[in-house]
């Protein structure tokens, strides 16, 4: 894996390697393994995969989805992937690649002999069909603004593609570890639009991956088995079941009663099961920034008086250190990487009276806000009960909704909402928080559900994308991270640690990701058994 890695490397130029070179700085905690000296091959593995904020559960366009990649890349796959550590990008379907020296052409060697579990071969032709779709405005894909800069993409043979770029852009190797590929073959004669919620994805759906589609039953589980094709070779384990679990913290009772094998857990899931030894836990930095956004369609909240109050009124401090027990660290902007973070910033410290102060200067009305969120655990729960009493000390009335994350993505596509509680994909690319701040007049096919609109931030995000050292990134982030913090279109409020929990024995790996994926999982190794 590592020699593959630094092969790929190897071959590209360093304007495109400066995407690269902050992943150096995080240390992202790797799920050790443990292999039983007996660990049995073939048999069951039951998770519930899509638990918790990096899981998505039932939504099964990939395309769509924010999260639930833990479960999705074991039978889909992408041209690349992070190592389990987020220190480099290593070869998955691309093989190989080359960038140009003007960093305008980008070429991919894709694998030879990978199959769709339909037994038709994987090639260029679906490379090309897949980036075209998640380009293209009716997809609405969560990473397809990624890909607004490739202005052609040819196929000279089935195992090579060539991009041609308006500009170098040092973050697309960073955007293909979210690209989910699909078959051409499958999919061309249906519409983007109807693949929004089409039944081809919950259904029989051709991936190359690891495991392949075997059973849904709705509400229940999906059920894949084992890729007996797969390029890896096939998997140790016969079958994966992804359970669903729609009640907070029961999932956590099913682990520890053994009726599966891997669950996330919350912080205070986690601490409460620090003594149990069957579970084993693994932790690490999450790389997801929770935030709470306006809606900027409101006029009221289109003052940044009234925005910066919002700020003042919520003691994060103490949110941080009484309910996530101190598992968490505070935000200045969006950017977590220090780097990106230039001094001097507010960090908008717990001030009850400058909050009333701003809401006078801010006229505010008095109205009552609604708070959005999919996030239905208790501790998510608990925050939110205390952001509700911190603003009503500071004379704003909050309600909360907690919902599901198919019905969230609706309202807030809709723009169907006073402010939403959620976290947004970080990691080692800043580019990636693009998508939420740049405007649709720059790149139309972002998502933006605040529709901000700033000429700065669209610049900076232009300036980073395009720049080729690591200094002028990084000067361009630190001027959009600047703006985030003076003009708070979202209240950049904390990254947590992620838990997770494994009852069981064998080979296992898994690492806290944004959105649950993006890094190698080495499924195809893992053997687990229940403890004894």
């Amino acid at each position: 894996m590592q020699d593959a890695s630094r092969a790929s490397q190897r071959r590209t130029p360093r304007f495109v390697l400066i995407a690269m070179l902050v992943m150096a700085m995080l240390v992202a905690p790797i799920a050790t393994m443990t292999r039983a000296q007996d660990a049995p091959t073939g048999g069951t593995l039951t998770g519930a995969f899509d638990q918790g904020p990096g899981g998505c559960p039932e939504c099964f366009n990939p395309f769509t989805a924010g999260a639930g990649f833990t479960w999705f890349e074991q039978y889909y796959s992408k041209l690349m992937l992070y190592d389990i550590d987020f220190t480099g990008i290593q070869p998955e379907l691309a093989e190989s690649w080359e960038v140009s020296e003007d960093g305008l052409t980008v070429t991919l060697h894709l694998r030879e002999g990978v199959l769709w579990h339909d037994g038709e071969p994987f090639t260029s032709a679906d490379v090309k069909f897949t980036i075209e779709l998640a380009n293209h405005p009716d997809s609405a894909s969560y990473i397809g603004a990624k890909f607004n800069g490739v202005t052609a993409i040819d196929t000279p043979d089935d195992l090579t593609v060539v991009l041609t770029l308006a500009a170098p852009n040092a973050p697309l190797f960073d955007a293909f570890t979210f690209l989910v590929m699909v078959p051409q073959h499958a999919l061309a004669d249906i519409a983007p639009a109807d693949l929004l919620q089409g039944e081809w994805w919950r259904t029989n759906p051709i991936g190359t991956g690891p495991f392949k589609w075997s059973k849904y039953e709705p509400g229940q589980y999906v059920e894949l088995v084992a890729n007996e094709d797969y390029w890896r070779g096939r998997p140790q384990l016969d079958r994966l079941i992804n359970r669903y679990f729609p009640e907070a913290g029961s999932a956590v009772i099913a682990l520890r009663n053994g009726e599966i094998q891997f669950t996330y857990l919350t912080a205070d899931e986690a601490l409460a099961l620090g003594d149990d030894a069957t579970i084993r836990q693994y932790a690490g930095p999450s790389m997801v920034p929770n935030y709470f956004a306006f809606n900027l369609n409101q006029e009221r909240f289109q003052n940044v008086a009234i925005r910066q109050a919002f700020a003042y009124a919520i003691d994060k401090n103490t949110i941080i250190e009484q309910l996530f027990q101190g598992t968490a660290e505070p935000l200045m902007c969006l950017f977590s990487l220090p780097q990106y973070v230039p001094d001097g910033l507010n960090a908008y410290d717990y001030n009850v009276e400058q909050a009333k102060a701003l809401l006078e200067e801010g006229g505010w009305d008095g109205s009552e806000v609604e708070i959005l969120t999919y996030y239905q655990d208790q501790l998510s729960t608990d925050i939110l009960t205390a952001v509700q009493q911190f603003l009503s000390d500071a004379g704003i009335t909050v309600t909360f909704t907690a919902i599901d994350v198919t019905t969230y993505n609706d309202r807030a596509q809709a723009r169907d909402y006073d402010i939403v509680y959620a976290g947004a994909a970080n990691g080692p690319d800043p580019d990636v928080l693009s998508t939420h701040f740049e405007s649709p007049a720059q790149n139309p096919n972002v998502i933006n559900r605040s529709d901000i609109a700033n000429a700065d931030i669209d610049a900076g995000f232009l300036a980073g994308r395009t720049a080729t050292t690591a200094e002028e990134r990084e000067a361009a982030y630190q001027q959009v991270c600047s703006v985030m913090n003076a003009e708070l279109y979202w209240i950049p409020m904390w990254i947590s640690t992620r838990f997770g929990g494994v009852n069981g024995e064998g080979e296992f790996f898994w690492t806290p990701a944004p959105g649950g994926g993006r890094y190698y999982q080495a499924s195809e190794t893992w053997t687990l058994k229940a403890a004894e």
